[in-house]
């Protein structure tokens, strides 16, 4: 009985969260004409960010699931290094993607930076040393990022701080922000449960992405078949880093951060290519080359072994942390 009424949440969840942003998508495909997409994309991406938030909230008066588990409880004191590594590590991802995919085509990288200096064109020190301008820039998309996490709060609200938890407890049986059992296969059963669900979150989050994509190729005809299959694999290994903070801090927040962040630096090596960007390959974060650095990050989390594990003990940061969890 308890998984079926969590499966019944989930898949109201996932009809309001994924099936109103398609539908509203294919009414644009079939009403809009080509060339009021642009105008209508930013409208557009503001509503459907909001769709996953709006559904944790609709599921729960549906269901009357009642407000417990919100995960809106910031947990900073318990939980600051989790928000540090939400901030940090997609840069470190960003850069190490980038650095993989100018290794293997070093005839795309610009030396001589033509793409920084032209953006510092009127401040003549920058122009004259741009690598310096690029530090500049990479400070600005990282505070930028800190900015974009309070729009990107519509999302993880959603699938971090809803939709993840919900599947947990359904691989797992167990709700999520209760401190494993000392049994060695109960708390095993509990860290696969929870890469799963984080796995599985990013499939459903790259797919709820497609309408946007495909109303892109309408507009840009140039634009790869195959992004909407790339871009699943670089949501999946971002879920998996989302989920981890989120679980591990016990509050959504640090996702929001993570999420604003990401999409802050994620093209940040295009200032260093020579040429067109390779939409598929890089040295963009979503590109296949261009992602490693978070796939790599992805497998890191993935494989060791206590990372999706809840502390044991009553009085560590991380037990703090899930008690204002289950409490806010």
């Amino acid at each position: 009985m308890v998984k079926q009424s969590v499966t019944k949440r989930i898949l109201i969840f996932l009809a309001i969260a994924v099936g109103v942003p398609w539908i509203a998508a294919l009414v644009i495909h079939l009403t809009v004409r080509t060339d009021d997409l642009i105008k209508l994309g930013t409208i557009a991406t503001l509503l459907f960010g909001t769709a996953p938030a709006l559904a944790n909230v609709a599921t729960r008066l549906i269901t009357r699931e009642g407000w417990g588990r919100l995960w809106l409880r910031p947990n900073f004191r318990g939980g600051w290094r989790f928000y540090l590594a939400a901030w940090l590590l997609p840069l470190l991802a960003v850069i190490a993607g980038g650095g993989i995919f100018f290794l293997l085509f070093p005839q795309s990288f610009d030396s001589n930076l033509s793409a920084v200096r032209k953006t510092f064109a009127s401040i003549p020190f920058l122009a004259t040393n741009p690598w310096a301008g690029m530090l500049v820039t990479t400070l600005e998309n990282m505070i930028f990022g800190l900015v974009l996490g309070v729009f990107y709060f519509g999302e993880e609200f959603g699938w971090r701080a809803y939709l993840f938890p919900k599947l947990m407890e359904r691989f797992t049986g167990a709700e999520t922000g209760s401190v494993p059992a000392e049994d060695p296969a109960k708390a095993a059963l509990y860290t696969a449960g929870a890469r799963k669900a984080a796995l599985l979150v990013g499939v459903i989050w790259g797919v709820w992405h497609w309408p946007g994509q495909f109303l892109s190729m309408k507009v840009d005809p140039t634009i790869p078949l195959l992004i909407p299959l790339v871009f699943l694999m670089s949501t999946c290994a971002l879920s998996v880093l989302l989920c981890w903070v989120t679980l591990r801090s016990g509050s959504v927040w640090p996702a929001s951060i993570g999420h604003g962040t990401i999409n802050a630096t994620s093209g940040l090596m295009k200032s260093l290519m020579k040429g067109p960007v390779m939409l598929l390959l890089g040295p963009i974060s979503s590109g296949v080359i261009g992602g490693l650095g978070f796939l790599a990050l992805a497998l890191v989390l993935l494989c060791r072994r206590r990372a999706f594990a809840e502390k044991k003990a009553a009085g560590s940061e991380s037990a703090r942390a899930v008690a204002g969890a289950q409490n806010a």
